[in-house]
């Protein structure tokens, strides 16, 4: 069965639903966590590896890096670094195909199905992000990865990113260069090898964002979605109904998780709970030791 991935630092109380629900809704797949000591508890559900075992293509990238953003440096790091841990992962374990998805998305079918539909082609973006992004050929994803560190190899790369950087906050008042970026400059010069799932195939699409509610039925700013067995549809404004087969709570949009989730399952409860306990408390001692003078 396909493995489905996730690269995640620290907890937060949305991890443990994105995780139980993956686990309820692909029962024969591997779940595997990339994270580190803050998350590794998860260990006892899902696969954890430590991230700082598979960080040499990403340390790499961080000696290079200059962010050219409004968000904050360590953010768009790590958003680019995820994909060449993904690939130095898959490369030791011999994995030549997976699901990666971002700890903000919800699963609700078994989705080794959709990685044949999708064979074709090495990735996937939902719209221009690969928050759901099913590697079919790891040489795809090395490629791509390749092609992030030339962005960034010398000076003459990083002037280039810098006025395209310029000129985009002339008209856009927050973001820049980001992965998304990448992706979309790495989709037009191989559109052979990146498929954009975001739009319905086959009545079946993966969610760009709940609240991105473009052609079709919206209520208070989100996509409004309508349950049959277990599984989200929404009516498109043209009159198709389409299945959602992810849902992407990106920004607040996470507080819409639990409830949209609707796991009833005792022991998720608990687990619930007591990781929302230990996510303050590493929030207190995270606070702490950065007040330790070094």
């Amino acid at each position: 069965m396909l493995p489905i991935i996730f690269i995640h630092n620290r907890n937060n109380d949305y991890l443990s639903i994105s995780l139980w629900k993956v686990r309820q809704t692909n029962p024969d797949s591997e779940i595997i966590l990339i994270g580190d000591s803050q998350n590794a508890h998860f260990g006892m559900m899902v696969t954890h590896v430590q991230k700082k075992q598979f960080s040499r293509g990403a340390d790499q990238l961080a000696r290079h890096f200059v962010n050219f953003s409004t968000n904050p440096h360590d953010f768009e790091l790590i958003c680019l670094q995820r994909w060449m841990i993904l690939e130095e992962y898959m490369k030791a374990k011999g994995m030549d195909a997976c699901l990666y998805i971002d700890s903000d998305v919800l699963l609700f079918d078994d989705v080794s199905g959709d990685s044949k539909r999708f064979s074709s082609f090495g990735m996937t973006v939902a719209g221009i992000s690969g928050h759901t992004n099913f590697i079919n050929r790891l040489d795809v994803l090395s490629r791509f990865c390749r092609f992030i560190h030339l962005a960034y190899q010398d000076e003459k790369a990083i002037d280039r990113l810098r006025e395209r950087y310029d000129i985009f906050r002339l008209t856009h008042p927050a973001g820049g260069i980001s992965d998304m970026t990448f992706f979309t400059d790495f989709r037009e010069s191989h559109p052979d090898m990146v498929l954009d799932i975001g739009v319905p195939i086959e009545e079946k699409m993966f969610d760009i964002t709940i609240t991105y509610t473009k052609d079709v039925e919206a209520e208070n700013g989100l996509k409004r979605i309508y349950f049959e067995t277990g599984r989200p549809f929404v009516h498109r404004l043209d009159g198709l109904k389409v299945e959602m087969r992810s849902l992407h709570f990106q920004g607040d949009s996470k507080q819409y998780m639990l409830q949209m989730a609707a796991i009833e399952d005792f022991m998720f409860k608990i687990l619930y709970a007591a990781n929302r306990i230990l996510v303050l408390i590493q929030k207190v001692l995270n606070k702490f030791l950065t007040q330790i003078p070094q």
